[in-house]
């Protein structure tokens, strides 16, 4: 990819490579905010997929589109719709991702392994809570195992039988047809009856993680 992983990436993925899903009739969510890790094979091919969104030129290489894209803190994250230097890391199987950022702007105040919020949904890419600077991802996963401890931030509930596939038109729809890993998953909907799955709990109780 042209850039080094920071080391948390490295050592965490030489003690663990993804998350295997429990099957649909059960819990098909992952452990963050419930959308699952990707394994190294899965993150090869989501990145590889990224880069020819590089050179759309309704995309990644529309200078109208690159206009829109800012970041959170603003300047931390390159104003861009697709990066080589953004690395997928968990998913939510429509596109979006959280992974590091390798390669932030010089002038601006991000630094390389900072975790961020990415993908075909997000004009704004923010560096996410406790996922900021160079050890950003060690940091990120000690915030995690600490609230799957405690139980405040989401409890696993059961799916709802509404449909969000009204929303799949939104960001880069070739996605579901030209090699993302949402291609075949009917729009991301992965869930099959009776499934569980994970909701935000206070103040934004029932809500989806993304």
């Amino acid at each position: 990819i042209g850039f080094a992983l920071p080391p948390a990436v490295r050592d965490s993925f030489l003690c663990y490579n993804g998350q295997e899903l429990e099957s649909n009739q059960s819990c098909s969510d992952g452990l963050f905010f419930g959308l699952p890790l990707l394994s190294l094979e899965q993150i090869a091919e989501e990145w590889k997929f990224w880069r020819t969104v590089d050179e759309d030129p309704s995309a990644g290489a529309n200078d109208e589109v690159k206009g829109w894209m800012t970041s959170c803190p603003a300047g931390w994250v390159r104003s861009e719709y697709s990066c080589r230097g953004w690395l997928p890391l968990i998913t939510d199987h429509v596109g979006n991702y959280v992974g590091v950022d390798l390669s932030p702007p010089a002038s601006g105040g991000g630094a390389p392994g900072q975790v961020i919020l990415f993908g075909r949904d997000f004009d704004t890419k923010v560096v996410l809570w406790r996922g900021e600077g160079e050890g950003g991802w060690g940091r990120f996963l000690q915030f995690i195992a600490e609230e799957l401890e405690s139980g405040d931030m989401w409890s696993l509930e059961a799916q709802s039988q509404s449909s969000d596939d009204e929303e799949d038109g939104i960001g880069y729809e070739s996605y579901f047809s030209n090699g993302g890993s949402g291609t075949g998953r009917g729009g991301g909907d992965r869930a099959g009856e009776g499934s569980a799955g994970f909701r935000l709990r206070g103040d934004y109780k029932g809500w989806p993680a993304l």
